[in-house]
């Protein structure tokens, strides 16, 4: 697994000023836990906003989307998270360009090998992660934390409390924009900086891990 600082400083891409919400000075004073948290769009969290906006930019920018595919497809991650569910872009994108659920998982793994590229610090591919037990307890007591991780369908693969974290997903830019708000989170709570890695996923894996952390099947 790869341990990855998760402040890159990106340069902000083009779909991204198109869809970026204007957020106020106050708002970007406030700490990335806040921020993450509060809601656009009726009840999305800007977190989850951003992670999306940032995907789908990617997405076009490797030409592995249309402008109308993304359209599409946050059209599809979002009419989920509004209705409570989970819901990842690369998931959604695979399902449009597929043709048929026999290519889903080459699909999805295409797509994620080339997100994967384009971060400075890619992400270990794992392979048996469905069968590592879920930190039932660690979400229990961290229902904001619960929440992101299952809305964005990221679960945590591995956690010593919220010290020593592995966040895994199908989708390497929603673990990379998850990360620092649980490093700010856990520095409010416990005044403590934890080591947070980075996983990906196959998609068998994904989905599997998807079901036992959060009850809820992917679309397949």
């Amino acid at each position: 697994m790869s341990t990855q600082p998760h402040n890159q400083g990106d340069e902000q891409l083009p779909l991204e000023q198109d869809l970026l919400p204007q957020m106020s000075s106050s708002d970007d004073a406030k700490p990335a836990r806040n921020q993450g948290l509060s809601v656009v769009n009726q009840e999305i969290p800007v977190a989850l906003d951003h992670a999306l906006i940032r995907t789908l930019a990617m997405l076009q920018q490797t030409n592995l989307a249309t402008a109308e595919d993304c359209t599409q497809v946050s059209a599809m991650v979002k009419s989920e998270w509004l209705a409570g569910r989970g819901a990842d872009p690369v998931d959604c994108l695979a399902s449009l360009t597929a043709g048929g659920s026999e290519m889903l998982d080459a699909t999805v793994e295409a797509i994620s090998i080339k997100l994967a590229q384009t971060l400075p610090f890619q992400p270990t591919r794992i392979p048996f992660a469905g069968k590592l037990i879920a930190p039932s307890s660690l979400y229990e007591k961290n229902p904001d934390i619960e929440l992101l991780c299952r809305l964005m369908l990221v679960p945590i693969a591995y956690a010593e409390d919220l010290d020593v974290l592995a966040l895994a997903s199908i989708n390497p830019f929603f673990v990379d924009a998850l990360a620092p708000i649980i490093a700010e989170y856990t520095l409010e709570k416990n005044n403590t900086k934890p080591i947070i890695s980075s996983v990906r996923l196959d998609y068998a894996g994904w989905q599997c891990m998807c079901s036992k952390h959060f009850r809820e099947e992917t679309e397949s």
